[in-house]
Protein backbone atom coordinates (compact mmCIF):
# COMPACT_ATOMS: atom_id res chain seq x y z
CA UNK A 1 0.00 0.00 0.00
CA UNK A 2 1.30 3.46 -0.88
CA UNK A 3 2.34 5.82 1.91
CA UNK A 4 0.05 8.76 2.64
CA UNK A 5 2.09 11.28 0.57
CA UNK A 6 2.26 8.80 -2.34
CA UNK A 7 -1.45 8.05 -1.98
CA UNK A 8 -2.31 11.76 -1.92
CA UNK A 9 -0.20 12.32 -5.05
CA UNK A 10 -1.98 9.47 -6.84
CA UNK A 11 -5.39 10.83 -5.82
CA UNK A 12 -4.39 14.24 -7.22
CA UNK A 13 -3.41 12.63 -10.55
CA UNK A 14 -6.77 10.87 -10.71
CA UNK A 15 -8.69 14.08 -9.95
CA UNK A 16 -6.84 15.79 -12.80
CA UNK A 17 -7.57 12.91 -15.19
CA UNK A 18 -10.56 12.37 -17.46
CA UNK A 19 -11.05 8.61 -17.65
CA UNK A 20 -13.64 9.08 -20.40
CA UNK A 21 -10.70 9.90 -22.70
CA UNK A 22 -9.35 6.37 -22.15
CA UNK A 23 -12.54 4.70 -23.34
CA UNK A 24 -12.39 3.33 -26.89
CA UNK A 25 -15.68 3.30 -28.86
CA UNK A 26 -14.29 1.10 -31.66
CA UNK A 27 -14.53 -2.29 -29.86
CA UNK A 28 -18.03 -1.32 -28.69
CA UNK A 29 -19.44 -1.10 -32.21
CA UNK A 30 -20.08 -4.84 -32.33
CA UNK A 31 -22.85 -4.31 -29.76
CA UNK A 32 -24.74 -1.68 -31.73
CA UNK A 33 -24.63 1.40 -33.91
CA UNK A 34 -24.63 4.04 -31.16
CA UNK A 35 -21.90 4.60 -28.55
CA UNK A 36 -22.23 7.05 -25.66
CA UNK A 37 -19.93 8.00 -22.78
CA UNK A 38 -21.37 9.18 -19.46
CA UNK A 39 -19.64 10.45 -16.34
CA UNK A 40 -19.77 8.14 -13.34
CA UNK A 41 -19.70 6.09 -11.23
CA UNK A 42 -18.58 8.89 -8.95
CA UNK A 43 -16.78 12.03 -10.01
CA UNK A 44 -13.72 10.10 -11.19
CA UNK A 45 -15.45 7.30 -13.09
CA UNK A 46 -16.78 7.00 -16.62
CA UNK A 47 -18.90 4.52 -18.54
CA UNK A 48 -19.37 3.75 -22.21
CA UNK A 49 -22.63 2.31 -23.54
CA UNK A 50 -23.36 0.70 -26.89
CA UNK A 51 -26.56 -0.46 -28.55
CA UNK A 52 -28.90 0.10 -31.46
CA UNK A 53 -31.31 3.02 -31.53
CA UNK A 54 -34.64 2.01 -30.00
CA UNK A 55 -36.06 1.13 -26.58
CA UNK A 56 -36.09 -2.67 -26.93
CA UNK A 57 -32.53 -3.52 -27.94
CA UNK A 58 -29.90 -4.74 -25.47
CA UNK A 59 -27.37 -2.25 -24.09
CA UNK A 60 -23.80 -3.25 -23.30
CA UNK A 61 -21.67 -1.03 -21.09
CA UNK A 62 -18.30 -0.89 -19.41
CA UNK A 63 -17.83 1.21 -16.27
CA UNK A 64 -14.42 2.44 -15.14
CA UNK A 65 -13.72 3.42 -11.54
CA UNK A 66 -10.89 3.27 -8.99
CA UNK A 67 -10.73 1.46 -5.66
CA UNK A 68 -8.30 0.28 -3.03
CA UNK A 69 -6.97 -3.09 -4.14
CA UNK A 70 -4.31 -4.93 -2.15
CA UNK A 71 -2.93 -8.45 -1.89
CA UNK A 72 -5.38 -9.05 0.95
CA UNK A 73 -8.27 -8.11 -1.35
CA UNK A 74 -7.00 -10.44 -4.06
CA UNK A 75 -6.69 -13.36 -1.68
CA UNK A 76 -9.99 -12.82 0.14
CA UNK A 77 -11.87 -12.42 -3.15
CA UNK A 78 -9.97 -15.33 -4.72
CA UNK A 79 -9.43 -13.22 -7.82
CA UNK A 80 -7.80 -14.91 -10.79
CA UNK A 81 -4.62 -13.45 -12.29
CA UNK A 82 -4.64 -13.11 -16.08
CA UNK A 83 -2.99 -11.07 -18.84
CA UNK A 84 -4.85 -8.49 -20.92
CA UNK A 85 -3.09 -6.37 -23.51
CA UNK A 86 0.25 -7.24 -21.95
CA UNK A 87 -0.81 -6.11 -18.47
CA UNK A 88 -1.40 -8.12 -15.32
CA UNK A 89 -5.10 -8.03 -14.45
CA UNK A 90 -7.33 -9.84 -11.99
CA UNK A 91 -10.74 -11.31 -12.73
CA UNK A 92 -13.29 -11.41 -9.97
CA UNK A 93 -14.71 -14.88 -9.40
CA UNK A 94 -17.58 -13.36 -7.44
CA UNK A 95 -19.78 -12.39 -10.36
CA UNK A 96 -23.18 -11.38 -9.03
CA UNK A 97 -25.10 -11.87 -12.28
CA UNK A 98 -25.01 -13.86 -15.52
CA UNK A 99 -24.87 -10.60 -17.44
CA UNK A 100 -21.65 -9.04 -16.18
CA UNK A 101 -17.98 -9.48 -15.35
CA UNK A 102 -15.36 -7.45 -13.44
CA UNK A 103 -11.62 -7.02 -13.96
CA UNK A 104 -9.11 -5.04 -11.90
CA UNK A 105 -6.03 -3.39 -13.36
CA UNK A 106 -3.51 -2.60 -10.57
CA UNK A 107 -1.91 0.85 -10.58
CA UNK A 108 1.71 -0.25 -10.06
CA UNK A 109 2.29 -1.14 -6.38
CA UNK A 110 0.10 1.66 -5.05
CA UNK A 111 -2.57 -0.54 -3.47
CA UNK A 112 -5.17 0.92 -5.85
CA UNK A 113 -6.59 -0.37 -9.11
CA UNK A 114 -8.76 0.63 -12.00
CA UNK A 115 -11.95 -1.42 -11.94
CA UNK A 116 -13.49 -2.36 -15.29
CA UNK A 117 -17.03 -3.68 -14.93
CA UNK A 118 -18.97 -4.98 -17.92
CA UNK A 119 -22.77 -5.27 -17.91
CA UNK A 120 -25.54 -6.10 -20.35
CA UNK A 121 -29.18 -5.05 -20.00
CA UNK A 122 -31.74 -6.82 -22.17
CA UNK A 123 -33.92 -3.81 -22.98
CA UNK A 124 -37.07 -5.96 -22.97
CA UNK A 125 -39.13 -6.59 -19.87
CA UNK A 126 -39.39 -10.26 -18.98
CA UNK A 127 -36.56 -11.30 -21.28
CA UNK A 128 -33.81 -13.34 -19.61
CA UNK A 129 -30.70 -11.21 -19.35
CA UNK A 130 -27.55 -13.28 -19.91
CA UNK A 131 -24.16 -12.53 -21.45
CA UNK A 132 -22.09 -15.73 -21.83
CA UNK A 133 -19.16 -13.80 -23.31
CA UNK A 134 -19.11 -11.22 -20.50
CA UNK A 135 -15.70 -12.14 -19.06
CA UNK A 136 -14.06 -12.70 -22.45
CA UNK A 137 -15.34 -9.34 -23.67
CA UNK A 138 -14.47 -7.53 -20.42
CA UNK A 139 -10.94 -8.92 -20.57
CA UNK A 140 -10.54 -7.85 -24.20
CA UNK A 141 -11.83 -4.35 -23.47
CA UNK A 142 -9.58 -4.05 -20.41
CA UNK A 143 -6.60 -4.92 -22.59
CA UNK A 144 -7.67 -2.38 -25.22
CA UNK A 145 -7.77 0.56 -22.78
CA UNK A 146 -5.19 -0.46 -20.13
CA UNK A 147 -2.32 1.66 -21.49
CA UNK A 148 -4.53 4.75 -21.75
CA UNK A 149 -5.86 4.30 -18.22
CA UNK A 150 -2.38 3.92 -16.75
CA UNK A 151 -1.31 7.09 -18.57
CA UNK A 152 -3.94 9.07 -16.60
CA UNK A 153 -5.31 11.06 -19.57
CA UNK A 154 -5.49 14.69 -18.47
CA UNK A 155 -8.78 16.55 -18.57
CA UNK A 156 -8.60 18.74 -21.67
CA UNK A 157 -11.75 20.77 -21.07
CA UNK A 158 -12.13 22.55 -17.72
CA UNK A 159 -15.46 22.05 -15.95
CA UNK A 160 -18.04 24.68 -16.81
CA UNK A 161 -20.20 26.37 -14.21
CA UNK A 162 -20.51 25.02 -10.69
CA UNK A 163 -18.55 21.79 -10.31
CA UNK A 164 -16.60 19.70 -7.81
CA UNK A 165 -14.53 18.05 -10.55
CA UNK A 166 -10.82 18.23 -9.76
CA UNK A 167 -11.38 19.57 -6.25
CA UNK A 168 -10.11 17.85 -3.10
CA UNK A 169 -12.53 17.52 -0.16
CA UNK A 170 -9.50 17.15 2.11
CA UNK A 171 -7.78 20.35 0.97
CA UNK A 172 -9.08 22.07 4.09
CA UNK A 173 -7.85 19.35 6.45
CA UNK A 174 -5.70 21.68 8.57
CA UNK A 175 -8.54 24.17 9.07
CA UNK A 176 -10.94 21.31 9.81
CA UNK A 177 -8.66 19.74 12.43
CA UNK A 178 -8.40 23.15 14.09
CA UNK A 179 -12.06 22.70 15.06
CA UNK A 180 -10.90 19.95 17.45
CA UNK A 181 -8.59 21.65 19.97
CA UNK A 182 -6.78 19.12 22.11
CA UNK A 183 -7.41 16.31 19.63
CA UNK A 184 -4.67 14.55 17.64
CA UNK A 185 -4.81 13.21 14.10
CA UNK A 186 -4.13 9.50 14.54
CA UNK A 187 -4.18 8.74 10.80
CA UNK A 188 -5.61 9.86 7.47
CA UNK A 189 -7.00 7.32 5.02
CA UNK A 190 -7.83 7.95 1.35
CA UNK A 191 -10.10 5.37 -0.24
CA UNK A 192 -10.96 7.35 -3.39
CA UNK A 193 -9.75 10.55 -5.10
CA UNK A 194 -12.76 12.42 -3.75
CA UNK A 195 -12.86 11.21 -0.15
CA UNK A 196 -10.76 10.96 2.98
CA UNK A 197 -11.16 9.80 6.56
CA UNK A 198 -9.40 11.55 9.44
CA UNK A 199 -9.23 9.56 12.68
CA UNK A 200 -9.03 11.79 15.76
CA UNK A 201 -8.00 10.78 19.28
CA UNK A 202 -7.62 12.57 22.60
CA UNK A 203 -5.82 11.30 25.68
CA UNK A 204 -8.33 10.20 28.31
CA UNK A 205 -11.39 10.59 26.08
CA UNK A 206 -13.63 7.50 25.97
CA UNK A 207 -14.13 7.93 22.21
CA UNK A 208 -12.11 8.35 19.06
CA UNK A 209 -13.81 9.98 16.07
CA UNK A 210 -13.80 9.10 12.38
CA UNK A 211 -14.33 12.22 10.29
CA UNK A 212 -15.31 11.50 6.69
CA UNK A 213 -15.22 14.15 3.95
CA UNK A 214 -16.30 13.40 0.40
CA UNK A 215 -17.48 14.85 -2.89
CA UNK A 216 -19.72 12.61 -4.98
CA UNK A 217 -22.32 12.33 -7.73
CA UNK A 218 -25.86 11.51 -6.69
CA UNK A 219 -29.42 12.74 -6.70
CA UNK A 220 -30.18 15.32 -4.00
CA UNK A 221 -31.07 13.60 -0.73
CA UNK A 222 -34.73 13.71 0.24
CA UNK A 223 -35.91 15.67 3.26
CA UNK A 224 -37.86 13.45 5.67
CA UNK A 225 -38.83 13.44 9.32
CA UNK A 226 -35.60 11.59 10.10
CA UNK A 227 -33.52 13.64 7.63
CA UNK A 228 -34.42 17.28 8.31
CA UNK A 229 -33.47 20.11 5.96
CA UNK A 230 -30.41 22.23 6.72
CA UNK A 231 -28.67 25.19 5.13
CA UNK A 232 -24.92 25.48 5.66
CA UNK A 233 -22.80 28.21 4.06
CA UNK A 234 -25.60 28.90 1.60
CA UNK A 235 -26.01 25.28 0.48
CA UNK A 236 -29.15 23.29 1.14
CA UNK A 237 -29.11 19.69 2.23
CA UNK A 238 -30.13 17.22 4.92
CA UNK A 239 -28.89 16.09 8.31
CA UNK A 240 -28.92 12.53 9.61
CA UNK A 241 -28.12 11.80 13.24
CA UNK A 242 -30.93 9.61 14.50
CA UNK A 243 -29.57 6.43 16.08
CA UNK A 244 -31.28 3.22 15.04
CA UNK A 245 -30.79 1.78 18.52
CA UNK A 246 -31.25 3.55 21.86
CA UNK A 247 -28.23 4.10 24.05
CA UNK A 248 -25.71 4.51 21.23
CA UNK A 249 -23.41 7.54 21.17
CA UNK A 250 -24.41 10.41 18.89
CA UNK A 251 -23.07 10.71 15.36
CA UNK A 252 -23.85 13.29 12.68
CA UNK A 253 -23.96 13.28 8.87
CA UNK A 254 -24.60 16.12 6.43
CA UNK A 255 -25.28 15.93 2.70
CA UNK A 256 -25.17 19.31 0.96
CA UNK A 257 -26.10 20.04 -2.65
CA UNK A 258 -23.26 21.92 -4.33
CA UNK A 259 -24.71 21.53 -7.85
CA UNK A 260 -28.30 20.33 -8.39
CA UNK A 261 -29.04 17.31 -10.56
CA UNK A 262 -29.68 17.99 -14.22
CA UNK A 263 -32.11 16.67 -15.31
CA UNK A 264 -33.79 16.77 -11.93
CA UNK A 265 -33.97 13.43 -10.16
CA UNK A 266 -30.92 11.93 -11.88
CA UNK A 267 -27.65 10.96 -10.21
CA UNK A 268 -25.84 13.96 -11.66
CA UNK A 269 -25.87 16.29 -8.67
CA UNK A 270 -22.55 17.29 -7.10
CA UNK A 271 -22.90 16.66 -3.36
CA UNK A 272 -20.68 17.36 -0.36
CA UNK A 273 -20.73 14.82 2.46
CA UNK A 274 -19.46 15.34 6.01
CA UNK A 275 -19.73 12.53 8.55
CA UNK A 276 -18.49 12.33 12.16
CA UNK A 277 -18.79 9.00 13.99
CA UNK A 278 -17.57 8.05 17.46
CA UNK A 279 -15.87 4.79 18.34
CA UNK A 280 -15.81 3.85 22.00
CA UNK A 281 -12.28 3.08 23.15
CA UNK A 282 -13.14 2.36 26.78
CA UNK A 283 -15.55 -0.49 27.35
CA UNK A 284 -18.47 -0.38 29.73
CA UNK A 285 -21.74 1.49 29.34
CA UNK A 286 -22.14 4.53 27.12
CA UNK A 287 -20.06 7.34 28.59
CA UNK A 288 -21.01 10.96 27.83
CA UNK A 289 -19.41 12.57 24.80
CA UNK A 290 -17.11 15.55 25.16
CA UNK A 291 -17.96 16.56 21.58
CA UNK A 292 -21.28 17.58 20.10
CA UNK A 293 -21.01 15.85 16.69
CA UNK A 294 -23.57 18.02 14.88
CA UNK A 295 -22.09 21.26 16.20
CA UNK A 296 -18.68 20.13 14.95
CA UNK A 297 -20.03 18.88 11.61
CA UNK A 298 -21.80 22.17 10.88
CA UNK A 299 -18.56 24.12 11.39
CA UNK A 300 -16.55 21.60 9.36
CA UNK A 301 -19.05 21.66 6.50
CA UNK A 302 -18.86 25.46 6.30
CA UNK A 303 -15.06 25.22 6.06
CA UNK A 304 -15.21 22.53 3.34
CA UNK A 305 -17.75 24.54 1.32
CA UNK A 306 -15.55 27.63 1.53
CA UNK A 307 -12.53 25.59 0.43
CA UNK A 308 -14.48 24.20 -2.55
CA UNK A 309 -15.20 27.75 -3.71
Amino acid sequence: MASLPESAALMAKLRAADLCLALDPEPMKKYGSKQTTVQGPGLVGCKILSGDVGPTGPIHRFEISTRIYTEIDRLSNRDVEEQAGGYKVFRSERQLTDSGCTYRLPIAESGYAFVIEGYKSSGQQGQKNTWPEACADAKAYTGAIAAKLLAFPARTTPPTGTSLLGKDPCAAQQQVVAEFPGWTVDRVERATPYACHVVLTKAGDPYSYDLGLDFHLNVEQEVTADNPAVTIAGLRGIRLNKSFMPGLPEYCTLSLTYKPSEPKGTKTGHLIGVDLRPKQVKQGGTPPQSLSPCTAVDKIAATVVQSAG
